[in-house]
């Protein structure tokens, strides 16, 4: 619901004028929520009352409070977890990427966890002020979102049995082949002649192949590495010549500069630092 522009002028003065006694006033009229981190802390959420900016972002009401948009379903990169967790229960590479932002813009992070169809439209409505999930940077999403600097780049991979005759993309043709919803490996399979099942979950996928239901499973590297050694007897098969590298970057609503160049600066910082390559190296062990 969009505030009352009096309403809001109104409480900017009342903050001016307590600035002397007060450490600090918000707008926002929800109530507090709280959550733990990995090491036990309790993550203090300062709810917003719901209100849009010009820009339709929850982030610019003035709270304490960032959401953040995923599918926790892509491991190593968000997933959720059963030990140490390292907010509420979802953990993964841009999960400590966000909560580092976080710190930067000096709000705390709220996580939205959805189909990863579903996350462009709920960046769109307003419903998280960014969406992280390993996602990659296509033209097509360019036209929905804008994209921060890359913060990691992949391609996709071939997962097969190691009996398996498919050595490159091209014997997939006619084969029957596991994409999840809406990832690149869907737009890109898509456009062959592999007869293509979907899923909504990289693990559901290979475990009709582990079953003999499908005979590949086309995914980026990183999860598929992680898939693969879950599953003894699965092996990966590269063609880059038939898969390009890809920019994996935030996405933003469209106009939203100001939160986006936030953003843009605290992944400066963080590449500066090495943490992103850190992080990597950490979950990818």
């Amino acid at each position: 619901m969009k505030g009352n522009l009096f309403t809001k002028l109104a409480l900017v003065a009342i903050c001016a004028v307590m600035a002397l006694s007060l450490a600090g006033c918000n707008s926002g009229g929800g109530e507090d929520s709280t959550g733990t981190n990995a090491g036990g802390e309790v993550v203090e959420s300062i709810g917003t009352d719901g209100s849009e900016s010009g820009e339709g972002s929850a982030a610019s009401t003035g709270g304490g409070e960032i959401i953040m948009g995923t599918n926790a379903e892509f491991a190593p990169f968000e997933f959720v977890a059963t030990e140490n967790p390292l907010i509420d229960n979802f953990d993964g590479i841009d999960i400590a990427i966000a909560l580092e932002i976080g710190k930067e813009l000096g709000k705390s992070i709220k996580i939205e966890n959805m189909p990863f169809d579903s996350l462009l439209v709920a960046l769109e409505t307003g419903k998280v002020d960014f969406v992280m999930a390993g996602m990659t940077v296509t033209e097509e999403r360019k036209q929905n979102a804008d994209f921060s600097n890359t913060y990691y780049v992949a391609k996709q991979v071939i997962i097969v049995p190691e009996a398996s005759e498919v050595k490159s993309a091209a014997d997939l043709n006619g084969k029957a082949v596991g994409v999840v919803l809406g990832y690149t490996g869907d737009m890109i399979m898509s456009e062959t002649e592999a007869v293509l099942t979907r899923y909504n979950k990289g693990a559901d996928a290979v475990m009709d192949l582990v079953n003999g239901k499908i005979d590949a499973v086309v995914i980026d590297s990183a999860p598929a590495a992680s898939l693969a050694a879950k599953n003894p007897g699965l092996v990966l098969v590269e063609d880059a010549a038939a898969f390009e590298n890809e920019e994996y970057a935030i996405a933003v609503k469209k106009g939203n500069t100001e939160l986006l160049n936030e953003i843009n600066a605290a992944l400066q910082k963080l590449q500066d630092a090495g943490a992103i390559e850190a992080f990597g190296q950490k979950y990818q062990e």
